[in-house]
């Protein structure tokens, strides 16, 4: 190590500190820098980082838990979008100490934690350590990973990672050997899973830093035609691969925050491109696929070179990620073969957003996901913008002008914000997740054209005040973003209540409210008072309960006489869901599905194979066909209707030929 090198990191945490990146405490600094850094080619935003971040008691000596398909963060399985096939699974444990060595006793403890959490046989009942909540649920969400991307997973790899401000060059000998044993309890369990273990310390952490992302690449191409200031190229397929990877053969993942879509595995698109890519002898590439569109700044020709500024590529990822994944199996070989690229120059942000929205749009795409270019975004971003705000509607896009988290505002934030102050959903907005965009209902009901431009930045203020004042008061261990979610929102309802005298309060008196009435000492009042109903040691997260919401309310109002408590029992949004309705299947266990998985004979099945089946078992019908629909999901079987098979895009595949006529795919009579 540099001897400067230690003194280079110090520096580099005091400015995350002068910042609240993510607080102003400096083991909690270090700590977000070093999963920033170890996790940095996956571009991950402030939100993503903190919803790994699992440090505190507990935490079995994991301070950082991330899991990622196809490169995106697993933080809610019921609204992440599942691919088809294809997969790949990559786990990042991350433990971080800020001292200046590596120590013996932090892989101990991961040791004795990973022996247990990593058998999946063991129910959370089984579990003899004492774990927090935090690392269960993440521990949970690779459980239902592995379990759900099994009979289509590519490829598995868990990389545990211990960061420190030491020396990665004089390791002693134990320490290295608890490393090798970690990396042996990994492929005990899984046996086909690359386990790698690595040191980083202040060297690596000081190199990470400085590896900038390079938004200003040159493309080769073939040929070109050009009008203006937009361009159509034709690029060799072995010249896009090698624009698209960085120095370390990684995929530029930073290119492609602009695009609504993510990678949806092998699907019946990509499986086309996968075959295509590699089949020699099929036509040229850029004949048989629409190729990519990228947006930029800048661009010009020079020889049979273009290069292009602030580049995004806002169409064609499952295109580049084909392509990426079929170069890095089979080598850098040069291929002639063509891909068709569009590059569009223009800073004109409300027609780089049409054209996301019209490349876009062009297949199936997620409704939720095209909301970033929706006019009321855009308009609330132009509002925030004016009160010195910066709206992240677009992953990343301000955080990567270098704006800090303390001027951003996610549209999440926002929206669980209004949910709080001006539909009187506390509880709700503690618990609120991006899926309830999926909903048209729930988000018109949120993002209401008819409510004030002007309640958005006032909402933004407000909460952002309270974050301040509330990181005071937060106890050590407890994480930060977790933390202030859960209490956030129940605050500003309590605050803005009693600045008007009443609950009734509406969006447009949100807007004068005078927000210098949030003090240290405000903010305190509340806190106490809060605490004294439900301290915050009794439950993780209070005030996302309805019952406890309602009764501090009660008596918060009661006692300062405000008016309008009856707003809460008939709440404006109270009877419109905020998430889709799913079916209850959490009786059923990982150990029942396997047991109807073994006992189900191949498709097509039978009509009354569940009487059978739930007699084996000895359970009911609704049990049996909760797990049958659990393995439909994973892909272990097909879809069936009335003897009728079906893969995931509705293609028949098969029949009973005993009860289906093969010309009609209809039942026989007396079938």
């Amino acid at each position: 190590m540099a001897k400067n090198d230690r003194f280079l990191l110090d520096g580099i945490v005091d400015d995350r500190i002068a910042i609240r990146l993510p607080s102003d405490k400096r083991d909690e600094a270090f700590e977000y820098l070093a999963f920033e850094q170890v996790l940095k080619d996956f571009d991950l935003s402030n939100e993503e980082l903190l919803s790994g971040s699992i440090d505190g008691r507990q935490d079995g000596g994991i301070d950082g838990f991330y899991v990622l398909v196809n490169g995106h963060v697993l933080q809610d399985p019921e609204s992440f979008v599942w691919p088809r096939s294809g997969s790949d699974l990559k786990v990042f444990l991350v433990t971080c100490k800020h001292h200046d060595t590596f120590k013996q006793a932090t892989l101990d403890a991961i040791v004795a934690t990973l022996t247990e959490l990593l058998d999946f046989g063991i129910e959370e009942s089984g579990l003899k350590g004492a774990y927090s909540e935090s690392l269960l649920r993440m521990r949970g969400n690779l459980r239902y990973a592995y379990r759900k991307l099994s009979p289509r997973l590519a490829s598995f790899s868990i990389d545990i990672i211990y960061v420190s401000r030491g020396d990665t060059t004089v390791i002693g000998e134990e320490v290295r050997s608890r490393a090798v044993q970690l990396k042996e309890i990994v492929k005990d369990y899984f046996g086909s899973c690359r386990s790698q273990f690595a040191f980083v310390g202040c060297t690596e952490l000081v190199e990470l830093h400085r590896k900038i992302p390079n938004y200003t690449l040159e493309l080769p191409f073939v040929e070109a035609l050009a009008k203006g200031e937009r361009y159509v190229v034709l690029v060799r397929l072995s010249d896009y691969f090698r624009f698209i990877s960085d120095e370390e053969g990684k995929l530029r993942r930073y290119l492609f925050e602009s695009n609504v879509r993510d990678f949806m595995g092998l699907n019946r698109v990509n499986e086309d491109i996968k075959s295509t890519l590699e089949s020699k002898d099929s036509p040229d590439f850029w004949w048989l696929n629409n190729g990519v569109t990228i947006l930029a700044t800048s661009a010009s020709i020079t020889g049979k070179s273009i290069q292009a500024s602030e580049i995004q590529i806002v169409n064609g990822l499952q295109t580049t990620e084909s392509i990426f994944r079929h170069f890095s199996r089979v080598g850098k070989e040069s291929d002639d073969r063509c891909l068709l690229v569009k590059v569009i120059v223009s800073k004109d942000e409300a027609v780089r957003d049409a054209i996301i929205r019209a490349t876009n749009n062009q297949t199936d795409v997620e409704l939720a996901s095209l909301h970033a270019t929706d006019k009321i975004q855009r308009d609330i971003e132009d509002a925030l913008a004016r009160s010195g705000l910066f709206y992240e509607r677009r992953k990343n896009f301000y955080v990567n002008l270098g704006h800090t988290p303390a001027e951003i505002v996610t549209p999440l934030y926002l929206a669980a914000g209004y949910v709080a102050l001006v539909l009187k959903h506390p509880e709700k907005a503690a618990s609120l997740r991006s899926k309830f965009m999926r909903s048209p209902e729930s988000y018109d009901t949120v993002f209401s054209s008819r409510a004030p431009l002007e309640v958005w930045p006032k909402i933004s203020h407000i909460l952002k005040l309270i974050d301040v004042q509330l990181e005071t008061l937060r106890p050590r261990g407890k994480g930060t973003e977790r933390f202030l979610k859960s209490w956030r929102y129940m605050i500003a309802l309590l605050l803005v209540s009693k600045s008007f005298g009443k609950f009734s309060f509406s969006a447009a008196e949100i807007i004068s409210y005078e927000t210098s009435q949030i003090t240290t000492a405000t903010v305190k009042e509340v806190w106490d008072e809060l605490n004294s109903t439900m301290p915050w040691e009794r439950q993780s997260s209070p005030w996302s309960n309805p019952k406890n919401v309602m009764a501090i309310c009660t008596q918060f109002a009661a006692k300062r006489n405000i008016s309008g408590i009856e707003i809460l029992t008939n709440r404006p949004g109270a009877l419109f869901s905020l998430s889709p309705h799913r079916p209850d299947s959490s009786s059923i266990t990982d150990e029942f599905i396997n047991k109807v998985r073994t006992l189900i004979p191949p498709q097509p099945w039978k009509p009354g194979l569940h009487r059978i089946i739930s007699g084996k078992l000895g359970c009911d019908s609704s049990a049996y066909f909760a797990a049958v629909e659990h393995l439909i999901e994973d892909g272990v079987f097909y879809r069936q209707k009335d003897g009728v098979l079906y893969d995931v895009d509705g293609n028949v595949v098969s029949f009973d030929p005993e009860r289906v006529d093969p010309e009609t795919l209809s039942l026989r009579p007396y079938s």
